[in-house]
C-alpha cells in the first residue's frame, strides 16, 4: 500500500517474532480493524508467526536492526535513534504502544514532542518498575542531553496544562522514567486489569495518580474470533474415555505452579482416578521432574513440547478444560497486579476453564467452569470430585488419604537434603579449584594440569 496513514502502532516485538507483548498489539490491529503502520524490530530468530488477516491491515512496516535485548538503555536508544529516522517526517494522528518493551514508550515520547498533536495511546501489560518478585528495577540513566529535552517538554506540558511536574535529574532509573513520562506525555493509558493500575500508581505522586485515572480505561487482553482457531488443524489424539485437562504455559515455576492440584489428585482414593489426564505443554525442567517423580499419579501427567501459537489456539478447542493459574505475589505487592494473557486465548477456545487463582486476584474474580484457591488443598480436591461426577464417573465410597501431607513433607525433605549435599560437595569442589590455582601461580606454569583437569571434572558433575 505504503500511502499515508492516521495510526502508527510502536512495538520493539512484532510478528513474525514470537513475543507475547508483540502478540497482543497485532491482536489489537485485528480487532480493531483498520489500516495502520507499525515500526517494529526485524529479528532474525522466531520469525515464524503469520497471522491471517493482519498483512492486510499494515501499510507499511518499518523496521529496525537491533540484536539483543530492547530494554539496555544502549538499545533502547539504537532503536529510538533508528525509529525517528524512519518516521519523522511522518504525520499521524494515532500513535500506539504495548510495553513491554521500554523501548517503545521512549520512542513514542520523541516523537511526540516532535509533534505535540499526535494522539498517543499507551498499554501497559504489567508493571515496570517492580519485578515480580516486588522489588524496584534500578538502571540509571546518564544522558544530559536527554535529561534536558525531557525537562524542557515538561515545562510545556506545565505550562500548557496548568501542572507542576517536578524535573527529573541525571542517573534517574530508567524503569521509573518509562512509567512517569508516558503517565505524563501519553493522552490515554490502558492498563489490563484495575490491580495493575492500583500497584503502579503506588510509586507515584497523588498528581499523577489523579491525571492518570482521569485519562486511562481496563481493558482485557483481546480474544481473537473463532476462525483464528481452526487456522491449523491439530491432532492431540485424545482418548475420548478420558477427561483431557491441558496446560499451555512453556515454563513451569515456582511463582506458577499446580501443588495444590497434585496433592490433592495424588492423595484421591477413587475407583475412576485414571480417567483424568493432565496434559502440560512445557519446556523441559529438572525441578518439574523432581516434583512429579515421587507422586503415584505421574502416569497421568503427560509433558508434551510447547507448540506454535495458532497450534496451540486449535488445541485449546480439543481439551475438555483448560488451566490457567494466577502468578504467586503474597508478601511481594498489596495486590495481584498479573493477568495471565493466556485468559483471552482460552477464553476463545469453546472449552472449559479450570482458574486456579490467588486470593482477591483479577482471575478470582471471574467466573469460571471450575475455580480452586492456588493454597487451598481442600477447593481442589471438591474441583476433582466435581470434574469426575460431571462426566459421569461418580464414586460413592471416594475418600482421600488422611497422612498424605506427612508422606509429602518426607518427601520433599528428603529432595532438599540431597539438593543440600550436592551444594556442599561442589563448595568443596571450588575450594580444591582454588588451591590448585594458587599452586599454578606460584609454579607460573599456565599448563591445566591432570588434577585440575580432574577438579574442573568433579565440578561439573
Amino acid at each position: 500500500m505504503d500511502k499515508q496513514v492516521d495510526t502508527l502502532v510502536i512495538s520493539f516485538k512484532f510478528p513474525p517474532t514470537i513475543d507475547t507483548s508483540g502478540i497482543v498489539a497485532a491482536k489489537r490491529i485485528i480487532k480493531n480493524n483498520s489500516i495502520v503502520d507499525v515500526l517494529h524490530n526485524m529479528d532474525e530468530d522466531d520469525t515464524s508467526l503469520n497471522f491471517k488477516g493482519l498483512d492486510e491491515l499494515i501499510n507499511e512496516r518499518l523496521t529496525t536492526n537491533i540484536k539483543g535485548s530492547c530494554n539496555t538503555i544502549k538499545n533502547m536508544t539504537k532503536f529510538t535513534n533508528q525509529g525517528m529516522k524512519l518516521i519523522d517526517d511522518k504525520e499521524y494522528k494515532n500513535l500506539y504502544t504495548r510495553t513491554w518493551c521500554m523501548a517503545n514508550n521512549f520512542l513514542a515520547m520523541e516523537y511526540k514532542f516532535n509533534n505535540p498533536d499526535v494522539c498517543w495511546t499507551a498499554e501497559f501489560s504489567d508493571p515496570i518498575l517492580i519485578d515480580i518478585h516486588g522489588e524496584k528495577r534500578i538502571t540509571p540513566i546518564e544522558n544530559e542531553e536527554f535529561i534536558n529535552r525531557v525537562n524542557l517538554n515538561i515545562d510545556k506540558f506545565n505550562d500548557i496544562n496548568a501542572t507542576n511536574f517536578n524535573h527529573i535529574k541525571n542517573e534517574a532509573n530508567i524503569y521509573y522514567l518509562a512509567e512517569l513520562l508516558t503517565f505524563i506525555f501519553s493522552d490515554k493509558l490502558i492498563f489490563t486489569n484495575e490491580n495493575q493500575r492500583k500497584v503502579m500508581l503506588e510509586h507515584h505522586s497523588e498528581e499523577i495518580c489523579e491525571m492518570v485515572m482521569n485519562k486511562s480505561t481496563i481493558s482485557h487482553h483481546p480474544t481473537l474470533d473463532s476462525e483464528y482457531y481452526h487456522l491449523v488443524e491439530t491432532n492431540p489424539d485424545l482418548n475420548d474415555d478420558e477427561i483431557n485437562i491441558a496446560y499451555f504455559g512453556n515454563f513451569y515455576y515456582t511463582k506458577r505452579h499446580f501443588e495444590a492440584i497434585f496433592f490433592a489428585f495424588d492423595s484421591l482414593n477413587h475407583k475412576y482416578k485414571d480417567k483424568i489426564k493432565f496434559h502440560l505443554f512445557l519446556n523441559k525442567s529438572k525441578y518439574f521432574d523432581r516434583l512429579i517423580e515421587e507422586l503415584e499419579i505421574k502416569e497421568n501427567i503427560i509433558i508434551k513440547e510447547p507448540i506454535d501459537y495458532f497450534e496451540f489456539l486449535n488445541s485449546t478447542s480439543k481439551y475438555d478444560i483448560l488451566l490457567i493459574n494466577d502468578t504467586i505475589t503474597e508478601g511481594c505487592f498489596s495486590v495481584n497486579p498479573y493477568l495471565p494473557s493466556k485468559f483471552s486465548d482460552y477464553k476463545g477456545s469453546g472449552s472449559d476453564i479450570w482458574a486456579i487463582y490467588e486470593q482477591n486476584s483479577t482471575l478470582s474474580t471471574m467466573d469460571f467452569k471450575y475455580k480452586s484457591s492456588m493454597t487451598s488443598y481442600k477447593q481442589s480436591r471438591d474441583v476433582l470430585v466435581d470434574i469426575l461426577n460431571e462426566y459421569g464417573y461418580s464414586d460413592e465410597d471416594c475418600s482421600f488419604s488422611d497422612n498424605y501431607y506427612e508422606q509429602r513433607i518426607t518427601q520433599l525433605n528428603k529432595i532438599i537434603d540431597e539438593q543440600n549435599t550436592k551444594i556442599k560437595r561442589q563448595k568443596k569442589t571450588i575450594k580444591k579449584l582454588k588451591k590448585l590455582n594458587k599452586k599454578i601461580m606460584k609454579s607460573k606454569s599456565w599448563k591445566i594440569t591432570k588434577p585440575l583437569r580432574k577438579g574442573i571434572s568433579l565440578f561439573k558433575k
